[in-house]
């Protein structure tokens, strides 16, 4: 299927490994120009040579913390020096990793909404007034199965992930007086190297093992790339008609319509 992506402009934060990194390859592939960043120099080096040799001046990068306005702006900046326009915006960045034993802990849940809901409110208060001037746009949060069910996952970490959830749903109606598009993708499981999972992985491998095969209908991670085709589909003008939805991608997991 041609998803219509030709020469479309993408900025996607966190995008050095992962998800992030996934998604910028799958825009790539469909001809898609693409901003990656990272706060990883040396991470975010590595994926723009891989993607420089294969896909040309195609793809540029901008190395900084997604959750500093700074960054955010200098990405905005370089996108319309460059080519003009921001077309598709995936603020990807987010961390269910916790710092605290004690999931009531106020400064814990402040750090996660700082990570996964403040960063995604940066970036859409500065990319956002571009679309509507362009009268157009496209924007994908990355959500997760923790923000919709219970689950054992921290408690600031799910309530920031149902926060993005909200936000699609109720900012979808006031960004369509714009014809700017804003839906979510919901991942399950998704093992990567330098991820989440492979640090539990390693630290408990038994009881992930049950885990997986007991609470996934699929029986299995999810990988990077299941999640990316997601994301670059919800993007593209091949779901002109949908916004405010949430696409969720779990092997089954959660029990909930």
């Amino acid at each position: 299927m041609d998803l219509q992506l030709k020469n479309k402009t993408v900025f996607i934060s966190a995008s050095g490994q992962g998800i992030g990194k996934a998604s910028a390859h799958a825009f790539l592939a469909e001809g898609a120009r693409v901003l990656i960043n990272d706060h990883n120099p040396n991470r975010l080096k590595k994926t723009y040579q891989e993607f420089k040799k294969k896909f040309g001046s195609h793809v540029l990068s901008i190395v900084g913390d997604a959750t500093d306005e700074k960054v955010l702006n200098e990405a905005k900046s370089l996108m319309l020096t460059n080519w003009k326009r921001v077309d598709i915006l995936i603020p990807n960045l987010g961390s269910g990793k916790p710092k605290h034993q004690n999931k009531l802990d106020a400064g814990e849940w402040q750090r996660f909404f700082d990570i996964n809901v403040k960063s995604v409110l940066s970036a859409l208060n500065i990319f956002v007034p571009v679309m509507k001037k362009q009268t157009s746009g496209s924007i994908v949060l990355i959500s997760s199965i923790v923000g919709r069910e219970r689950t054992a996952a921290p408690f600031g970490y799910a309530a920031a992930k149902a926060a993005l959830l909200t936000l699609v749903k109720n900012a979808s109606r006031e960004l369509a007086l714009h014809t700017i598009r804003i839906n979510a993708v919901v991942p399950g499981n998704i093992y990567f190297k330098g991820g989440r999972w492979e640090e539990i992985v390693a630290s408990k491998p038994g009881m992930v093992t049950e885990y997986i095969k007991k609470d996934v209908p699929l029986a299995r991670f999810g990988n990077p790339e299941e999640i990316a085709k997601a994301v670059v589909f919800l993007a593209s003008p091949c779901s002109a008609f949908t916004t405010g939805a949430s696409l969720v991608v779990d092997g089954g997991e959660t029990k909930g319509f």
